[in-house]
């Protein structure tokens, strides 16, 4: 995942997930994120060799956001359920915290991007890739463990699991925060999102009692 950075790479990428977000990512220029920032596109190339290698950073970070509050709250010795769970309220409250760079994610998904890209853009994309598949693998692992527990439904895994972040990531669609959102309506949509998510995992059928 992605390494300590600089104050002044984080606002970097900070400026350019806003930017991203609002402009698109086709459209938004080194320019313009470098207007937003109140300085020279020097400063952005002195860490950034291009747009795409930018915009790759952008999607890295957002990733490793989930991931590191996601994987702070895991305890394999609780059962699964409760364990995604807390998982699943940590997921939802980082994507409300970060959204600019998961609004990103959902410009740039998948493979709309069709200009060629340096060796650069691609090794960073690379890296998208395996953090993103990283991420939804501890959700896949404690739901394969709660299938076996009997605590959640027995069914296909792929299926589970990609239904289950579509609900955790589904403020990404829709979520406006420009409008005004109290810290209670936040907490509120942890909540709910969690019970949602949680309620398509459950088993309906009775968990087997140890001998």
């Amino acid at each position: 995942m992605l390494e300590k950075i600089s104050a002044s790479k984080s606002e970097i990428l900070d400026a350019a997930a806003h930017c991203f977000m609002t402009l698109g990512a086709e459209a938004a220029s080194i320019d313009d994120i470098a207007h937003h920032l109140g300085s020279t596109k020097g400063r952005i190339y002195h860490h950034f060799p291009s747009k795409g290698a930018l915009l790759s950073a952008v999607q890295l970070r957002a990733a490793d956001f989930t991931n590191r509050a996601v994987e702070a709250v895991i305890d394999s010795s609780r059962p699964a359920l409760e364990n995604l769970e807390e998982m699943s309220r940590s997921h939802v409250r980082e994507v409300l915290a970060s959204l600019p760079y998961h609004r990103v994610i959902l410009q740039t998904y998948p493979g709309t991007r069709v200009k060629a890209a340096t060796e650069v853009e691609h090794a960073l994309q690379s890296e998208v890739r395996k953090g993103q598949r990283a991420h939804e693998m501890l959700f896949h692992d404690e739901v394969a463990r709660g299938i076996a527990e009997g605590s959640i439904e027995n069914r296909n895994l792929t299926v589970a699991v990609a239904g289950l972040m579509l609900i955790l990531n589904s403020p990404v669609f829709w979520f406006r925060p420009e409008r005004g959102a109290s810290q209670d309506f936040i907490d509120t949509i942890v909540r709910d999102l969690t019970s949602m998510a949680m309620a398509s995992l459950r088993s309906t059928a009775p968990a087997p009692q140890p001998e």
